[in-house]
């Protein structure tokens, strides 16, 4: 990966999210050492903040009134949310199958709503081709420019990270789809290293979906380049859905994290996800989304597997639990 500059400063809210070191779980996890970031303490509840905002500052800077976004949840809605706030129009993207609590979310922050047929890649495609056509910002993921804001937006967890131990970790667990935020996060600690700021880079952990996703099946095969799926081998459910995808637009860079790191990929299945979940929920008092939860999920599989002892261990909890999910969890047990 190219140097970027260091990530701007918490603004509008984001950022400075809590860590907090898990006395409860570590036994149960196997890290003795055991972090928790709470990225979910951002303003519409996720880690996408981070980068949302630092692709409207590209299109602030670019001079445009109006962007299209592609989504299925989270993303949507922390440009819905921020864009306003920029000046600009949000043209959000959604499959149609797609009619939870965050669309209706996104439509009271005011943003114009476009429901596609097809799948969140075929609203991908959707979106930046109305973007060329309407002179809009284009903000979807694949997009170089933006690829650049978002890991700077998603360096600073590492820096963050950083400040609050005063040392990197050993371990860093993140949730992967795209590939995107695991990627900022690793850079974010490279930077620190490279820069002579930190004597260590963590180890990185992919966590995704049993149900596929192009990183982990890559690594896992022992690919240094990253293949995509086809649309026909993914299985999307309720609780995956931030995580599965046939085609990863930043998986790439992911990719190149967990072989330079020397990491982990672990895919979990649902039940697991929600499992972590609820624990999180009984024995922290933490609303977690479950595919946020597979991050402190898969460090229980790799710590089995490595028999951590006197290591400090990070698992990025990406997105809170909205109230509608509950019903679906309980399905899942």
């Amino acid at each position: 990966m190219e140097e970027l500059d260091e990530p701007p400063d918490k603004s509008h809210g984001i950022g400075g999210t809590p860590l907090l070191r898990s006395r409860s779980l570590k036994s149960l996890v196997g890290c003795r050492h055991l972090y928790l970031k709470l990225e979910g303490s951002n303003p519409t509840g996720s880690q996408k903040d981070r980068a949302a905002v630092a692709c409207l500052d590209e299109a602030r800077k670019g001079g445009y009134d109006s962007l299209a976004i592609a989504t299925c949840g989270n993303f949507g809605a922390s440009f819905a949310y921020f864009a306003p706030l920029h000046g600009i129009r949000a043209h959000v993207y959604i499959p149609s199958s797609y009619c939870g609590e965050r669309v209706r979310e996104i439509a009271g922050y005011g943003a114009h709503i476009h429901l596609v047929e097809g799948t969140y890649e075929d609203a991908v495609e959707l979106a930046s081709r109305e973007a060329r056509k309407n002179g809009w910002y284009d903000a979807n993921p694949g997009v170089e420019q933006n690829t650049k804001a978002s890991l700077r937006g998603y360096a600073s967890i590492a820096l963050e990270i950083y400040g609050d131990l005063g040392y990197a970790p050993d371990v860093v667990a993140v949730p992967v789809g795209n590939g995107t935020t695991l990627s900022g996060i690793y850079h974010g600690f490279r930077m620190l290293h490279d820069e002579g700021v930190s004597d260590g880079i963590p180890r990185m952990v992919a966590a995704s979906t049993a149900h596929d996703n192009p990183i982990v099946r890559s690594f896992l095969s022992g690919r240094r380049v990253i293949e995509d799926l086809s649309p026909s081998e993914i299985k999307e459910t309720a609780l995956n859905e931030p995580l599965v995808s046939w085609h990863s637009f930043d998986g790439q860079l992911a990719l190149d994290a967990l072989w330079e790191s020397e990491g982990w990929a672990v895919p979990l299945p649902d039940q697991e996800m929600a499992y972590y979940s609820e624990l999180l929920a009984s024995s922290e008092g933490l609303s977690v989304l479950p595919a946020s939860a597979s991050a402190l999920a898969a460090l229980k599989r790799v710590s089995e597997e490595e028999m951590f002892e006197d290591v400090s261990c990070v698992a990025v909890l990406t997105a809170r639990r909205p109230r509608s999910l509950r019903g679906i969890l309980e399905g899942a047990h």
